[in-house]
């Protein structure tokens, strides 16, 4: 993989963790229930909930690509099994937000065996994160990647905090379900992809402990 694919992949997982972390922004504002089926407005909300929300992750499992490379060498068996459980959660949230989308953009209803599957994924996602940051947190030596790597492991207390926030604040809202989430790793994904691009100085290893 050469330098410039790195950076590919790198803007991949930066501009997915950017659309993620504002996917609940844009739940909170439009709804798929709320558009009549087949008008403009319909398109609209369908196309926006494309883009922010199953795009993200296909995204993000090309910057995971571009990730692994960077490691080299120095990636254990701890970071590259937070990679693998990675990909395959993502991969599981994109398939499960698209069969929902596509069975709502058709004009039919919620799919479970989508919602499952993106929680199944969201759960796989989960571990890899700490298994990677883990990893980032410890050999990394930039404050980009440490910070990301921080905040991969600490995604369910964080998506915790969300929800309890949420409940508090305005119980009703789906937005605060889909900020737990997305957010916490679509942020994690903007601090990575933006440590990983070539403008910056390549971040060194810190010694093993």
């Amino acid at each position: 993989m050469s330098t410039t694919t790195v950076s590919r992949a790198a803007s991949a997982g930066l501009t997915g963790g950017v659309l993620w972390a504002l996917f609940p922004a844009v739940a909170s504002v439009a709804h798929l229930d709320d558009a009549k089926f087949g008008t403009l407005a319909f398109v609209a909300v369908a196309a926006s909930y494309w883009i922010f929300a199953v795009l993200p992750p296909v995204l993000l499992v090309v910057g995971l690509g571009g990730l692994r490379r960077t490691l080299g060498g120095d990636a254990g068996r701890v970071a590259v099994a937070g990679v693998v459980l990675s990909r395959v959660g993502l991969v599981a949230m994109a398939l499960g937000m698209g069969i929902e989308l596509a069975s709502m953009s058709a004009g039919g209803g919620e799919v479970s065996m989508g919602y499952v599957l993106f929680l199944v994924g969201w759960l796989v996602l989960v571990v890899g994160g700490v298994l990677l940051g883990i990893h980032l947190v410890r050999r990394r030596a930039d404050r980009l990647s440490r910070a990301a790597g921080l905040l991969l492991a600490l995604a369910l207390p964080v998506g915790i905090g969300i929800t309890v926030l949420g409940s508090a604040v305005a119980p009703s809202a789906d937005a605060w379900f889909w900020a737990a989430n997305v957010v916490p790793t679509g942020i994690a994904w903007v601090l990575l992809g933006a440590s990983l691009r070539p403008h910056r100085r390549p971040a060194t290893f810190a010694p093993a402990s």
